[in-house]
């Protein structure tokens, strides 16, 4: 009996144990779906200029917008061939068609596959082919390209050109040559000739160089780096008199306590050529460090950035224990108390020198930090790799600190490039904490509801100065009616909560929003009687308080002082600058200026600050100060795992605009957004770059107007020769030919490119009389009076006097896309 117990007994224990151990295992089944990213699976592709590679193209997994993906620019000779590189990174390649169209993508010019591919020694595939058809001189197409493999199919794009007269293979060899030699410390002579250095300027940071820094620091110092990418360089515009090239490479170098350091290096190049040498006009290099788990970051109570910019995005939780932080498209963690580190999010992968994970084209903004040491972020831009590889949204993300790994709550799809996706979610994007995430997409401001995939307009067609948000992004605010000058009330929302609040102008005012400083509201009040059109034609908006109000509606400050009014407010970090002016008659007259202090301070504010020192090599190094001293122990660097989910993605179709705007690319990237195309030009003229309507046909060019221009006045169209101002009414007369440009507000200098490219401008003359610019020499501009239907010469300096003492109007037309 006692031994059936025991047998019996056993049994009981090993029936529980197999129990307890099934369970477990089918609970570790269930819940222990953390894996590392997917590795990149696109090959990589690009364009060649003779046997040198240029204009990268990066692998889309989408039909994209060509409108909207302008990654390098391609010239095409008039023999119309063409040569392709493909590196298939261990894919086999099963076919490679390409496609031609306009530049709006509406009409496809032709279409073909490549059947033929050369294997070169390096294990990457090239083909040579011809454009049949024949395309049209000095006009953008773009070139798509679309690679099947036996994973699946790839989308590339680049921008097609045909001019005469470019100097592509030696501005590419320029470029190549250039970068190298400051590598070379023993052959560094010639580099003298093309840069400008300025010595009134003593610079000792690497993160920002221009042609006129310092030949020693272009030659990198102390730093003692080696190239560990060489770059591919892609071209950004060319023509006739010049052409702009954009370079990124990576460099290593080794540190006092024998550590490698990896930075990115981004350059930008624009040259001209005379048929015997390459002047370079322009030169400018960035420099970020790349950080990487084998660095010990922290020390002396700072976590050490190394070469980078100041301007660093970091958030803390409310007790300042737990600090975020983003650099070079990675987001970190420290726990202060536990000493540990934490690289949250990379699309890098340690220990790998692959150039997709590289790919610096997205972002990332923390939206909060627990205490807990949980992280709600937002990834927008293309995704290197995972399982959105190839592919340009937003994705929302939760870092559970516990389980140390992320999950993706949400993905919202764009087939845009991520430019465009970037300077919208730079204004707005935040997540609420019951799910919510708010965007401005187009000029629209959306609300989606994550868990159910659903989404809603809360305010359309917002203008961007009559739109605010916080610096954290919690609130934000905008006028009624989007008018700055005649506005009765502002909309305020708290996107943490949804709620909305409504504030309402008095009987006979009128209210201006400027912004927010912490979470505060910032509005001026001003009387109906004081909003007067001002000397120059603008418009002054003489306030007679300015008030700073929290969501809850209380009045946290405000300023008026009997005889004064406020025209302007400036926010600066803990300051608002106001431009005052006193009444004279029925106009206004600036005086001396006043400022609002705010002296509140968050934890964030009172642990962290970002701090610049010098060192010998380095040269200016940043870092986030976070306390007096530390333990003087290394931390503990950890990665991250991915909770793998159900795919949390929402197609949505977003309406084109329906409104033309202007595109201002300087520097090798999108640098502007406009509506109006004076602005674009100005912008563009600062930074020696183009300016493109939204069907990406070229509106201004730097350096590109020719000597002299004339156009026929017998081939005026009717209704440009008629020389009517209004144009509405123009447009209309237009229709089928072309469409109207208003370049009101540009200088003569800057509109005579429009002659240069052909295209007559309507301008208004002496006496307010329209006249129709024709042509130009170094002396005069050649004019046509509608009235008399005579030419006429008219002196260049007296042509600029008189254009601009009646308001530098001028209309010109862009023809429909052949």
């Amino acid at each position: 009996m006692k031994k059936k117990l025991i047998r019996a007994g056993i049994l009981l224990v090993i029936f529980i144990c197999g129990v307890a151990g099934f369970s477990s295992l089918m609970n570790y089944q269930s819940t222990d779906n953390k894996t590392d990213m997917e590795t990149a699976s696109s090959p990589s592709m690009a364009m060649m200029i003779e046997d040198t590679e240029v204009n990268r193209m990066y692998a889309y997994a989408d039909d994209m917008d060509v409108r909207f993906v302008r990654d390098g620019l391609t010239p095409v000779g008039t023999d119309r061939s063409l040569k392709v590189s493909i590196t298939p990174n261990g894919r086999e390649i099963d076919s490679l068609v390409y496609e031609v169209c306009t530049s709006d993508g509406e009409q496809v010019i032709e279409n073909n596959k490549i059947r033929s591919f050369t294997e070169e020694e390096d294990g990457r595939l090239t083909a040579e082919f011809t454009l049949s058809q024949p395309i049209l001189m000095n006009q953008e197409y773009a070139l798509n390209f679309t690679l099947s493999t036996e994973d699946g199919t790839w989308n590339y794009y680049t921008r097609l050109l045909q001019r005469a007269g470019l100097s592509t293979a030696q501005y590419v060899e320029f470029v190549n040559s250039f970068y190298t030699k400051t590598f070379a410390q023993d052959d560094t002579g010639d580099l003298t000739t093309y840069l400008e250095p300025d010595t009134s300027v003593v610079s000792n940071s690497f993160r920002s160089l221009d042609i006129h820094s310092d030949v020693d620091m272009i030659t990198w110092g102390d730093l003692n780096p080696q190239i560990s990418r060489p770059g591919i360089p892609t071209i950004e515009d060319i023509s006739e008199n010049s052409g702009s090239i954009s370079l990124t490479y990576y460099i290593s170098a080794e540190n006092e306590n024998g550590e490698v350091e990896k930075y990115q290096v981004d350059e930008f190049y624009r040259m001209s050529y005379n048929q015997t040498r390459v002047y370079l006009l322009d030169f400018q290099r960035h420099v970020k460090q790349v950080l990487t788990t084998e660095q010990n970051l922290v020390s002396n109570g700072k976590i050490n950035l190394g070469i980078t910019d100041t301007d660093v995005q970091y958030m803390s939780d409310s007790t300042g224990t737990i600090l975020a932080f983003v650099q070079q498209g990675d987001l970190w963690s420290y726990n202060i108390e536990t000493n540990k580190m934490t690289r949250v999010f990379s699309f890098r992968d340690t220990g790998s020198n692959d150039e997709r994970n590289d790919i610096n084209r997205h972002d990332i903004k923390i939206v909060r930090v627990s205490e807990n040491g949980d992280i709600d972020f937002i990834l927008y831009g293309y995704m290197n790799r995972g399982q959105h590889e190839g592919q340009v949204g937003t994705s929302v993300y939760h870092y559970s600190a516990e389980q140390n790994a992320m999950e993706e709550e949400f993905f919202l799809r764009s087939l845009q490039s991520r430019e465009f996706l970037q300077k919208d979610a730079e204004k707005l994007s935040y997540v609420s904490e019951d799910g919510n995430l708010y965007l401005l997409l187009e000029g629209n401001l959306y609300r989606f509801q994550m868990e159910e995939k659903t989404y809603e307009v809360l305010q359309e067609q917002i203008e961007d100065d009559c739109f605010f948000v916080s610096e954290n992004s919690r609130y934000a605010a905008w006028m009624d009616g989007m008018d700055p000058y005649n506005t009765t009330s502002i909309t305020f929302i708290d996107f943490n909560t949804g709620e909305q609040k409504t504030i309402q102008a008095d009987q006979g005012t009128r209210i201006r929003l400027f912004g927010f400083i912490n979470n505060d509201l910032i509005y001026g009040v001003a009387n109906e009687s004081d909003i007067v059109t001002n000397a120059s034609g603008g418009t002054d908006f003489a306030m007679t308080e300015v008030r700073i109000q929290n969501f809850d509606g209380e009045l946290v400050k405000s300023y008026h002082q009997d005889g004064y009014y406020v025209l302007d407010v400036t926010i600066q970090e803990n300051l608002l600058e106001l431009s005052r002016a006193t009444k004279v008659g029925d106009s206004f007259a600036g005086t001396s200026g006043d400022q609002i202090m705010n002296n509140v301070r968050s934890k964030q504010d009172e642990v962290f600050s970002v701090i610049t020192s010098t060192t010998v090599r380095q040269g200016n190094v940043t870092s986030i100060q976070f306390a007096a001293d530390s333990s003087g122990q290394p931390p503990l660097v950890v990665d991250t795992k991915i909770i793998e989910n159900p795919d949390r993605t929402l197609n949505m179709e977003l309406s084109s605009e329906s409104e033309d705007k202007y595109y201002v690319y300087g520097g090798g990237e999108l640098s502007g957004i406009y509506d109006s195309a004076s602005q674009a030009v100005a912008k563009a003229e600062e930074e020696s770059g183009i300016v493109l309507n939204t069907a990406q046909q070229y509106i201004w060019e730097a350096g590109n107007t020719g000597d002299r221009a004339s156009i026929s006045a017998q081939d005026l169209p009717e209704a440009v020769a008629q020389a009517s101002l209004d144009a509405t009414a123009l447009n209309e007369a237009l229709k089928g030919q072309g469409k109207v440009i208003d370049m009101t507000g540009c200088t003569l200098e800057q509109i005579l490119y429009e002659v240069s490219a052909q295209r007559p401008v309507i301008a208004k003359g002496e006496n307010g009389q329209a006249v129709v610019i024709i042509g130009y020499d170094d002396y005069n501009t050649i004019l046509y009076n509608p009235s008399t239907q005579e030419t006429y010469y008219f002196g260049m300096q007296d042509s600029t006097d008189t254009f601009q003492a009646n308001g530098n109007v001028f209309l010109c037309y862009l023809e429909d896309i052949q």
